[in-house]
């Protein structure tokens, strides 16, 4: 009965690790990525053109909606290499 408990609690200690370590990166380790010069430009833009980065589509915008023209033009029309006959 002990073992059990003992295993239930190293779960629940790893379950709340992982919370943390979760709200750590969201709250503390991106925000002080935005600030980095190599992400500064990315995140310039992304404030210029009011984008929700946090948006789960971005339909809406014509930046994003040229990219998905492309990436689906990519995928169809990708070059293969010929077929051989055997």
């Amino acid at each position: 009965m002990k073992m059990i408990a003992r295993e239930i609690g190293k779960g629940v200690a790893r379950l709340l690790g992982s919370f943390a370590l979760i709200l750590l990166f969201i709250f503390y380790v991106g925000p002080w990525m935005t600030g980095l010069p190599m992400l500064r430009s990315l995140t310039g833009f992304i404030e210029e053109r009011g984008i929700d980065a946090g948006a789960l589509y971005y339909t809406d915008l014509e930046e994003f909606s040229e990219a998905e023209g492309q990436m689906s033009n990519t995928m169809m029309y990708m070059p293969r290499t010929p077929e051989t006959e055997e």
